[in-house]
């Protein structure tokens, strides 16, 4: 039971700014992209980074057991591989969504709070770049490896760890309607499972990487509408 509370505690801790980010997110102006900017880099980076920094120093983790190894050339092609199988699953459900969408009027929403602003192309990249890499990063730190890493305390039941983990990273998009939940549940589960298959973080936050920025410039949607729907 001290275990289960101290773990909980810890994660709950790790997960506070993105728990409380969607508080304020839908009082933002969706003008207001520099507005948002702003106050992603504080709570998003710096206070994320201050949190990683006291988990780190009290010994909730090391790099080295979160499997993140920069140096293996493999790692990263794995992550590409990886992000193009997810990619083809997320159309094909895109389209099945859009179908049922079309012709059953049946929807799943969800709420962005970063749409690209109408800036020049390079800086709408570069914030979208901005975006997808902090996510990688982050959420696979937090959300897939330290949170796997913690819960072993408690339990080594795999799909407990897988789980939990993934009920973690749904409850952080909480706002962001039941068409995110469904996603976070889909990929937070395969990334779990493949973390802990692999021990490797690495190819987890490329793809994740890669797949926040196609996703961002809604090539999803492109494939989807390119067949009627």
């Amino acid at each position: 039971m001290h275990n289960i509370i101290t773990v909980t505690l810890r994660l709950l801790i790790l997960a506070t700014p993105l728990l409380l980010n969607d508080c304020y997110l839908p009082l933002i102006p969706k003008d207001a992209t520099k507005l948002n900017l702003i106050l992603d880099i504080i709570i998003y980076i710096g206070w994320q980074t201050s949190l990683l920094y006291v988990a780190y120093d009290a010994g909730w983790f090391t790099w080295e057991r979160l499997g993140i190894n920069v140096k293996q050339p493999k790692q990263w092609l794995w992550g590409v591989v990886l992000f193009i199988a997810i990619f083809v699953a997320y159309a094909i459900l895109t389209i099945a969504l859009e179908y049922c969408k079309k012709h059953y009027g049946f929807t799943l929403a969800s709420f962005w709070y970063f749409p690209l602003p109408g800036w020049k192309p390079l800086y709408v990249f570069l914030y979208a770049l901005y975006l997808s890499i902090t996510a990688g990063i982050y959420e696979e730190i937090i959300y897939r490896g330290i949170a796997i890493h913690q819960l072993r305390l408690i339990t080594s039941n795999k799909w407990i760890l897988i789980i939990a983990s993934t009920l973690l990273f749904v409850a952080i998009h909480w706002s962001m309607g039941p068409g995110t939940w469904l996603e976070a549940a889909l990929w937070g589960a395969l990334w779990a499972y493949l973390y802990i298959q692999t021990n490797s973080l690495l190819p987890i936050m490329v793809a994740h990487f890669l797949y926040d920025l196609t996703t961002l410039y809604g090539l999803h949607l492109a494939i989807a509408h390119c067949i009627g729907l």
